[in-house]
């Protein structure tokens, strides 16, 4: 497909003039959602390419302004996909303006899914590259720590700058984790409270929707009734079989 036409849609997704409708807020989550896709294999590439730990850190090392944009990116879709889901929501919310069904709502929790992985997955692979990195570059200062030693160096005020640059790499480290621990947990406390929200939502509009809890009744009397002729039929059976038995 050409570029242009993506970037009119795009311009039409995003014009400021008139309210999205349902569908346009549909398709244009499936197009960030596509391009999500592609940046995150993209980025995941660099650190299955090589063929030794050495070449894997040397290639993460020289690719670390490129990873840094395509990562900046992937962020941006990210934040631009909650949007869209947001004003989903909105639209759900406006009964009045779009009727609500079932399968709209089945559609909105399977992009808030699809959101919840891709975020999960960007920081999982964002893990992976300042992983690699940071082993990059302690090898590094192990490998000048080496050359000193051998060098048969006196001088030292260089080892002890060199003894603090390592320290103060896995501080740097260590605050890395850390982050990405409390970045884990509020995670998880935003999707409870995601799913607590869908939950009500689900709640009121099946209240909206006239006459849905008289039809879940009826089925569910209809089952009941089923259930009890069923169960006179294979007792009748029961007794006819008996009594034949007896009989002869």
């Amino acid at each position: 497909m050409p570029r242009k036409d993506t970037q009119d849609e795009e311009n039409e997704f995003y014009s400021p003039s008139q309210p999205l409708s349902w569908d346009s807020l549909r398709r244009q989550a499936r197009q960030v959602e596509n391009e999500i896709e592609l940046k995150l294999a993209s980025l995941s590439k660099p650190g299955a390419s090589t063929t030794t730990p050495r070449e894997q850190d040397q290639k993460v090392v020289l690719n670390g302004v490129q990873e840094n944009s395509q990562a900046a990116e992937v962020d941006q879709l990210l934040n631009s996909l909650q949007d869209t889901i947001t004003s989903m929501e909105k639209v759900l919310d406006r009964p009045s303006a779009t009727p609500t069904n079932p399968s709209m709502i089945h559609m909105l929790e399977r992009h808030k899914n699809i959101l919840y992985d891709y975020t999960k997955e960007f920081r999982r692979i964002k893990a992976n590259i300042k992983a690699v990195r940071d082993k990059a570059e302690l090898m590094s200062q192990v490998q000048d720590e080496i050359r000193i030693f051998n060098a048969g160096t006196s001088d030292n005020a260089d080892y002890y700058l060199t003894e603090r640059n390592r320290v103060e790499s896995s501080h740097r480290l260590t605050d890395m984790v850390l982050d990405q621990a409390y970045a884990t947990r509020q995670d998880i406390s935003r999707q409870g409270r995601t799913i607590h929200g869908f939950n009500t939502k689900v709640t009121g509009i099946m209240g909206r929707i006239p006459g849905i809890n008289s039809i879940i009744g009826r089925i569910n009397t209809r089952r009941k009734r089923d259930t009890l002729i069923m169960a006179g039929v294979v007792s009748a059976c029961i007794i006819l079989i008996t009594m034949y038995w007896l009989q002869t």
